[in-house]
C-alpha cells in the first residue's frame, strides 16, 4: 500500500489541514453565536495549510508546483466545505504514475502525523472555540462582571452575579 505523503512536513501539513477543515466545518454548524468567527477564523487557514502540504508533495515528487496544473488545482479544491479534502489527497496521491482509485482510501487512512503536532493542534482549536463562545454568547454578556480576576473572586468574596433568581418564588 502506497502512501499519500512521502515528506514529513507534508504528512503533518495534510493532517492539520484535514483537523482544522473538519473543526471548522463542525464549529459552524453548532448553533452557538460565535460559530461564524470560530469558521472564519479557522478555515482560512486550512485551506492555507493544504495548500503548503501539496506543495511539498509536488515539489517531492519531482515537478515544479506553479507550472503544472495539480497545484493550482488542489488550491482551488481546499476551499470546498466537505469533499475538497478528499480531492487534495486524491491529487496528490495520483502525482506518481500507476496508482489506482482502489488504493486511495486506504492510503488515506494510513496517513499519519506527529501525535505532539497533533495534540497541540487539538488543544488551540479547543481554546481558540472556547474563547470564542465566551466572548460572543449573549448569556455570557449580560450575566458575567466586566472584569474577572482572582482578586475580584476569591480574596474579596465579591458575588459574580449581582441578581439571583429562585426557581420556587
Amino acid at each position: 500500500m502506497r502512501e499519500i505523503a512521502g515528506t514529513v512536513f507534508g504528512r503533518n501539513a495534510l493532517v492539520a489541514g484535514l483537523i482544522c477543515h473538519f473543526a471548522a466545518v463542525s464549529g459552524a454548524m453548532i448553533s452557538a453565536s460565535g460559530g461564524d468567527f470560530f469558521f472564519k477564523t479557522i478555515y482560512p487557514f486550512s485551506c492555507l495549510v493544504f495548500a503548503a502540504g501539496t506543495y511539498a508533495e509536488i515539489k517531492s515528487a519531482g515537478s515544479a508546483p506553479f507550472t503544472g496544473w495539480r497545484w493550482y488545482a488542489a488550491a482551488v479544491a481546499a476551499v470546498l466545505p466537505v469533499i475538497g479534502p478528499l480531492i487534495v489527497l486524491g491529487l496528490i496521491y495520483y502525482i506518481r504514475p500507476g496508482r489506482s482509485l482502489s488504493g486511495l482510501f486506504p492510503a488515506v487512512l494510513k496517513l499519519r502525523a506527529n501525535l505532539l503536532l497533533v495534540f497541540i493542534l487539538l488543544l488551540l482549536l479547543f481554546l481558540l472555540f472556547a474563547w470564542v463562545n465566551i466572548k460572543h454568547d449573549p448569556y455570557f454578556k449580560r450575566h458575567a462582571p466586566k472584569t474577572i480576576s482572582f482578586f475580584t473572586v476569591f480574596v474579596t468574596g465579591q458575588k459574580l452575579y449581582s441578581k439571583e433568581v429562585s426557581c420556587f418564588q
